[in-house]
């Protein structure tokens, strides 16, 4: 009775994980994947997504702004499956804390210590916390089993990072500018 309900179980598991992943047919089509990138139950209008992060069509058109800056990474409920081709952009500043002028930009900042910046993580597709300057403009094709987006900030301290009290930042790199964003193009 019991090796009949464990596997009942693992039955059921599998039977999960299956639905959620296309069919091997849906996976090499390039208009429509009928996947749900972010969870019907979110709402974006709390969250930071744009409307076209939660399109079931390809191309996906998402826009993520203001990013977690206050912690070293943050999961996103974005996902990404494989065969997807991604390209990103991303822009804008981020306060980072400290006196004088300290906001600098999110994906290359002006800076005289190697911090501040924006990281990503693809999986399947970059490495772990890459710097969103080395894979800005490049597009990435997601292998194995895809997963959630994952954004990240190198800072040496976090409590005081943000998008609050603006200024034009370190050399005047964020004179004019926007809050940090994230562009993601799934096609």
């Amino acid at each position: 009775m019991r090796k009949i309900l464990t596997a009942a179980a693992v039955a059921l598991a599998v039977g999960a994980a299956m639905s959620t992943v296309p069919a091997a047919s849906a996976q090499t089509s390039s208009t429509d994947r009928n996947v749900r990138r972010v969870p019907a139950n979110l709402s974006l209008r709390d969250l930071t997504y744009s409307p076209g992060c939660s399109s079931t069509t390809l191309p996906i058109d998402c826009t993520i702004t203001e990013p977690v800056v206050t912690a070293p990474s943050t999961t996103y409920a974005f996902s990404f499956l494989p065969g997807d081709r991604v390209t990103v952009d991303g822009g804008g500043c981020v306060q980072t804390g400290g006196r004088g002028l300290t906001w600098k930009r999110y994906v290359d900042p002006a800076s005289d210590n190697d911090l501040y910046h924006g990281l990503i993580t693809i999986p399947g597709a970059t490495g772990s916390l890459e710097r969103l300057l080395n894979v800005v403009g490049r597009q990435y094709l997601v292998g194995g089993r895809g997963g959630s987006l994952v954004l990240g900030y190198q800072d040496d301290g976090y409590s005081d990072n943000g998008y609050h009290a603006h200024d034009n930042g370190t050399g005047n790199q964020c004179l004019n500018s926007v809050n940090a964003y994230v562009h993601i193009v799934v096609r």
